[in-house]
């Protein structure tokens, strides 16, 4: 009888270690690798190598782009504009260092000029109408595509192209006459040296 009983227990016992064993299987974390790999199955070019794949090349000196994800949401609105909103802040970042480097620009080539007064207030008037023509023109952005991953993540990619560029300063009232002028003629060139400077940082 006592045999038999501990023969139960052992039994028990071997049961209760398989079942313990599997759950510690299951509970295992995936490898960061592994998620990587299973984030990326499938995805668009421009997820992956970055926006500027998703046009030919001579259409990326005309455009300034970015990409924006959101992950772990069942909410498909929040996911969008989120992902939505984190591409257009890339653009922003971009933008932002482009217009100060025109406006850089067309004060060393007027010397000044009204705009301008002391080094100091220079650099901090620099600053604000870059601020104001980066926020201007970012009502130009459009969501051009959108992809989610086989784990849900929802990527964006959003665009602004110089035509709406030029567009959004030319309505600025606030910057005058020759400030406007020079950014919008030097627009082109400007978005051009930013796709250059993209295309050499991936060689």
């Amino acid at each position: 009888m006592l045999k038999l009983l501990f023969g139960r227990c052992l039994i028990l016992l071997a049961a209760a270690s398989l079942v313990l064993g599997v759950f510690s299987c299951a509970a295992k974390p995936e490898l960061p690798a592994n998620v990587i790999r299973d984030e990326m199955s499938g995805a668009p070019d421009w997820v992956k190598h970055g926006c500027d794949s998703f046009w030919e090349e001579n259409e990326r000196s005309k455009v300034i782009c970015g990409v924006g994800s959101v992950g772990s949401t069942r909410n498909v609105s929040l996911a969008r504009s989120g992902a939505t909103g984190r591409a257009r802040t890339e653009i922003a970042r971009s933008l932002f260092v482009k217009n100060k480097a025109m406006l850089k620009d067309y004060q060393a080539t007027t010397t000044g000029g009204e705009e301008y007064g002391t080094s100091a207030a220079d650099e901090q008037h620099l600053v604000d109408v870059s601020r104001q023509l980066t926020e201007m023109s970012l009502s130009g952005t459009e969501l051009v595509e959108t992809w989610i991953s086989k784990n849900g993540t929802f990527y964006a990619l959003v665009a602004l192209k110089v035509e709406k560029f030029k567009g959004a300063v030319s309505r600025m009232n606030v910057l005058n006459e020759g400030v406007r002028k020079a950014v919008i003629d030097r627009a082109d060139k400007a978005f051009a040296e930013m796709d250059a400077a993209t295309d050499k940082g991936k060689e």
